[in-house]
């Protein structure tokens, strides 16, 4: 058996470590690239409520924080996994939404969920598949074909009987 290679690191990894040292300049680029990535998973996870996406922008931020918090314990491997770890559990604890929303945002709790991570990440947070297979520790065949399937489940929904 081989020992696998080690994951490349990113710009993001490159920033985290950086940020963990307190490096200032680090930790502004750390927002400034993560920023636009955990508004669109928080708009994704949680859609509009009365019409807008300021309960999903709030978390958004919330998710900021405890990111920024997690960041001086950072050592190795892909940072956005941490990022998405910390971001699911956020939104996870919320209490659910009332039945209002997207017909797609009122969908995915349908899905598995990893299914559903799969659809956020790759749709609406628009990560590839590669990024997305290193969040979840998958390979990036095993998201393709999760994605096609929650994607099908997702039409079956969508259409009537």
């Amino acid at each position: 058996m081989t020992a696998s290679a080690p994951e490349p690191e990113t710009e993001l990894d490159r920033l985290a470590h950086g940020a963990a040292s307190g490096d200032a300049t680090m930790i502004a680029g750390l927002l400034a690239l993560l920023g636009p990535l955990l508004v669109r998973y928080c708009r994704a996870r949680l859609g509009r409520r009365a019409a807008s996406y300021e309960q999903a922008d709030d978390v958004a931020q919330e998710v900021s924080y405890a990111v920024l918090a997690a960041v001086p314990g950072y050592r190795e491997g892909p940072f956005l996994r941490i990022v998405h770890e910390i971001a699911t559990k956020i939104v996870d604890e919320l209490p659910p939404p009332e039945p209002a929303g997207s017909e797609l945002s009122g969908l995915l709790p349908n899905l598995p969920s990893l299914d559903r991570d799969i659809v956020v990440l790759r749709v609406a947070t628009g990560l590839s598949a590669s990024d997305t297979a290193a969040v979840l520790g998958l390979s990036d065949a095993e998201v393709r074909v999760a994605q096609h399937r929650a994607l099908s489940r997702l039409r079956s929904l969508l259409s009537p009987a």
